[in-house]
């Protein structure tokens, strides 16, 4: 009797992958977590590109969409992720620059 070569062994119903496994989780926004990781201030566009490792022109588009939604503020050329200061801080900024030799005293809102 010939010899017949041997069969492979039926295989168990293997799932599918990714069919057990749960849903990835969203990838966090790297321009979002580039701006809370750099310092305090204002930075350029081409910093901001570096640390989040996204190109200058997708980075400049997101962060237009970031000033629109009030999560940045353009400042010139530079972008900021302080919050805006209001009429009167601004005021009393100008004012303290144009008086560089009288010492002014902000009162605190918390007197108020």
């Amino acid at each position: 009797m010939p010899e017949s070569p041997p069969k492979a062994p039926a295989r168990a119903a293997e799932p599918r992958p990714g069919a057990d496994t749960p849903p990835p989780k969203p990838q966090e926004d790297r321009l979002k977590k580039a701006l809370r990781e750099l310092p305090r201030g204002e930075h350029s566009t081409e910093r901001i590109a570096k640390a989040s490792g996204l190109n200058h022109r997708k980075v400049l588009g997101r962060l237009h969409q970031l000033e629109a939604a009030g999560e940045v503020q353009q400042v010139g050329k530079r972008w900021s992720t302080e919050r805006p200061s209001s009429d009167i801080e601004a005021a009393m900024d100008r004012l303290q620059d144009r008086t560089s030799n009288v010492r002014i005293v902000r009162e605190s809102r918390a007197r108020a």
